[in-house]
């Protein structure tokens, strides 16, 4: 059974939008479009939605006016807050926010939103009842990569970094990198269980590589990499927060 979601926003473009991206996702089985705040309490009374993406600034109620009543109406509901403005961050937080996207989103931000949802929809691997074997099973299989002269093998463990730039995927290696024909979503899915991080819409790093993470401008971050080059790669302020929680102890 897949995902029932209600989305709030007064903008027809962004709600249109985001309901397209949402529909053509197989996890989602229902999609329901609320015109504002008052209409999206409604439809989350109606509907009982698993997750409410919700715009921040809306004519009658705000996104937090009204993710502090579906708290109390519905507290299952996963609140998923999109804006353009990213001052409302620190609020959405407080709120018990589940995930926060910056405008304009597409299909990876929906993606990021969804592989956070399996999260809690999954059993961990260390469960009771996990076949044995599972951690054994982990650091021994290898990533394919389809090269023109061949396939090469690569433990995740090996690799750095992850980056796109246009439609051109790259993995690298300590010293080397390889153009791949994967998407670096399709590789976020795969290696995620490995310690990947989707840190930017076009960078997944391996958190066991990071050495050190850097200030840079307007909340943003560099991380920098231990590879033969000393890498930097960019962190958007949508995810400081998830990777210092994952990242640190």
């Amino acid at each position: 059974m897949g995902w029932n979601i209600v989305i709030a926003d007064d903008e027809a473009p962004a709600r249109e939008e985001l309901v397209y991206l949402l529909e053509n996702c197989e996890e989602v089985d229902k999609v329901t479009a609320a015109t504002g705040g008052m209409d999206a309490i409604k439809k989350v009374k109606e509907q009982a939605p698993d997750v409410l993406f919700l715009d921040m600034d809306m004519p009658d109620l705000n996104g937090l006016q009204v993710a502090e009543i579906v708290a109390d109406i519905h507290p299952q509901t996963k609140i998923v807050f999109s804006t353009a403005y990213d001052q409302y961050a620190i609020h959405a937080f407080k709120l018990r926010a589940f995930h926060y996207m910056l405008k304009p989103y597409d299909e990876e931000d929906i993606a990021i939103v969804f592989r956070e949802l399996r999260k809690i929809q999954q059993p961990n691997d260390t469960a009771p009842g996990a076949p044995s074997g599972t951690s054994s099973m982990k650091t021994s299989v290898k990533l394919a990569l389809e090269l023109e002269e061949g396939i090469i093998y690569v433990f995740p463990k090996d690799i750095i970094y992850i980056s796109k730039e246009l439609k051109h995927v790259e993995v690298h290696l300590y010293d080397r990198a390889y153009h791949v024909s994967y998407t670096l979503t399709e590789l976020e899915m795969k290696l995620e269980p490995y310690g990947f991080f989707r840190c930017h819409k076009s960078y997944l790093v391996n958190l066991a590589a990071i050495s050190e993470m850097k200030s840079w401008v307007n909340g943003a971050y560099n991380l920098m990499m231990e590879d033969a080059a000393r890498s930097s790669i960019p962190v958007s302020r949508n995810y400081v927060k998830q990777l210092r929680l994952k990242l640190e102890i």
